[in-house]
């Protein structure tokens, strides 16, 4: 409807602002990351809450003071604990990278992009100290490293933010060369 209504406005402003809040929130509140469910077809609640937030933020309505809590909603995407306690392995992170091009698109602030990518890379620093190696820190790494990726090349095809590049540069190789130590 957010795709529509940005084509041909028929939605009421409050009720298109008020769509715009409760697609961040569910994103944010979403506990079932799962993709394809054998024998039930696809969940991607992730994937499509992703898309809603994508057509949420393109709107005309879309206020870019909500820009940061959407940056925050793809952080928290990235280490979400989930039921099945197992890693995006449906595209769930490149999904999430609509959103991040919506809010290019939007004019974000290029500090802003720099926040996130530092951020999450903290993040899963922080996961790493707390839990160690375990399968859960796993998971996480492969979610944000594929998602960094994703944001590196996608970034790179566009010819853009040459310096965030260089960040994510710098943080994956410093993903890939931490050696597992079997004693931690």
């Amino acid at each position: 409807m957010l795709h529509k209504d940005r084509q041909k406005s028929f939605l009421q402003h409050d009720v298109v602002i008020k769509t715009i809040k409760k697609s961040m929130e569910y994103v944010n509140l979403e506990k079932d990351i799962r993709g394809y469910v054998e024998g039930k077809g696809w969940a991607h609640s992730v994937a499509h809450g992703a898309d809603l937030l994508t057509e949420a933020i393109k709107h005309p309505c879309f206020d870019n003071s909500l820009s940061f809590e959407c940056l925050e909603t793809i952080r928290q995407c990235l280490f979400k604990e989930s039921i099945t306690k197992a890693p995006y392995v449906d595209d769930e992170e490149e999904r999430l990278l609509f959103i991040l091009e919506a809010l290019i698109d939007k004019g974000i602030k290029a500090d802003d992009i720099t926040y996130l990518v530092s951020a999450i890379s903290d993040d899963l620093q922080e996961l790493k100290t707390k839990e160690g190696h375990n399968l859960n820190f796993f998971w996480k790494k492969t979610n944000v490293i594929n998602f960094l990726r994703g944001f590196y090349f996608r970034l790179l095809y566009k010819n853009a933010y040459p310096q965030i590049r260089n960040n994510i540069t710098v943080i994956l190789e410093q993903w890939h060369n931490e050696t597992y130590n079997p004693s931690e």
